[in-house]
């Protein structure tokens, strides 16, 4: 069945889900040759993924995860990364001052994957634990009004795939699973996305797996968040159906800067920026956080607008209440027995 589909996707067709659903499932259970299984993947990102393909496999790995429950509605702002541009960890910045601002945030995430240093690495750097069974992350969200789940840990499936995906050493189907995969299944998101061609097949991912309202981003510059230079294209989708539009910085009275002057480092270097951002130190890194809290805001309705959601953030970042966020976050995660 395998080399039928393979067949498929090489003469340019594409699976519906249950097909797609199948072949996720033969990569991660069958002694499928790896050079086929290395076809298949190729031929599958040389045409691009559709909408179809990715809920199949989507359906397949949460068959697989460990789901958490979280017992409430929380947002993610994961998003695939490997734009190539070395900006700081904007994501992670952000899901703290959006936890801050009232939120429930469930941030999932992993280790750097192409070189950018991920939420994982940074959150670590802070004092964070990361590695938390599924109880322990409920309990921190509770605690701290933000926990962090590690994709590794929840997805351990996707060991089964590891050594050919670094073989391949090219972008797969699988790097554009993980913020579709949160182990808390958040009603909420905000998904930055390093391939404009995939933006709509997310969103319409997305808007099949349930969420109340998710935004999925990609800049015209090629930034996987809301970039601070130039315009960013958004998919808008949820209950509400699908809307296309831009978010022009310089109409926020964001920007007047390159991206050159927000960029990261190592692990270490980015915590630094962050605490730096989350201290109330104004600049690039600041204003390019509260443009993408602001955003997030308004993905979880508690922000008519981009305007609002922006004072929202800058005031919770200049009372001090997204620093006590992270300070709760590393206290409460590096308790490791949680208080029921």
């Amino acid at each position: 069945m395998f080399d039928r589909y393979l067949k498929s996707v090489v003469e340019g067709d594409y699976l519906n889900s249950e097909e797609a659903y199948l072949t996720a499932r033969m990569l991660l259970h069958e002694d499928i040759p790896e050079i086929k299984a290395a076809a298949f993947l190729s031929a599958l990102r040389t045409r691009k993924e559709s909408q179809e393909e990715l809920t199949g496999f989507v359906q397949a790995l949460y068959e697989e995860a460990k789901i958490v429950d979280c017992e409430m509605e929380v947002l993610d702002t994961c998003g695939t990364g490997g734009d190539g541009l070395g900006t700081f960890n904007i994501s992670t910045a952000s899901a703290l001052v959006v936890a801050s601002c009232g939120v429930a945030v469930a941030k999932h995430g992993n280790r750097a994957v192409t070189g950018k240093v991920g939420s994982a690495d940074v959150l670590e750097a802070l004092g964070v634990e990361v590695q938390l069974e599924p109880d322990e992350a409920r309990q921190l969200l509770d605690k701290a009004g933000i926990t962090f789940l590690f994709a590794p840990h929840y997805h351990p499936i996707l060991k089964q795939v590891g050594g050919l995906r670094r073989g391949l050493g090219i972008a797969t189907i699988f790097n554009f699973l993980g913020p579709l995969l949160n182990p808390c299944r958040p009603p909420y998101q905000v998904l930055g996305i390093s391939d404009s061609n995939l933006q709509e097949a997310v969103a319409g991912t997305l808007q099949r797996l349930g969420r109340k309202r998710a935004l999925v981003l990609h800049a015209f510059n090629g930034m996987d968040e809301i970039s601070p230079e130039g315009k960013t294209r958004v998919f808008d989708v949820g209950e509400h159906g699908l809307e296309v539009f831009d978010i022009d910085p310089d109409e926020l009275g964001i920007g007047g800067f390159s991206l050159d002057a927000i960029q990261g480092g190592d692990a270490a270097a980015s915590a630094h920026l962050l605490m730096r951002v989350l201290q109330g130190e104004p600049g690039p890194y600041r204003d390019t956080v509260i443009l993408n809290t602001a955003a997030a805001l308004l993905t979880a309705g508690r922000a008519k607008n981009m305007q609002e959601g922006m004072q929202m953030a800058a005031e919770a970042i200049d009372a001090g209440k997204s620093m006590e966020t992270l300070q709760k976050m590393i206290s409460f995660s590096r308790d490791r027995v949680l208080a029921c």
